[in-house]
């Protein structure tokens, strides 16, 4: 695993903890769907956000471009 990808792991963890609302619901969606198709969960959020950025799950912390580590 990279720097870029643990540090990414470590971002989306710290966005997780402090979620609630809707952001909260999205997240359940995707961790519900992860664990239907086996898929990686990060792998999964990483996805959502970048089709639909307009829904971004968190707005904390800066958004990870994942283009650096495909």
């Amino acid at each position: 695993m990279s720097e870029a990808e643990r540090k990414y792991i470590k971002q989306v963890d710290e966005e997780i903890l402090h979620a609630s609302g809707e952001s909260l619901l999205k997240l359940q969606e995707i961790d519900k769907s992860t664990q239907l198709s086996g898929r990686s969960f990060y792998d999964e959020y990483a996805c959502t956000l970048k089709k639909t950025p307009e829904e971004k799950v968190v707005t904390k912390t800066k958004t990870f471009d994942n283009k650096t580590h495909h």
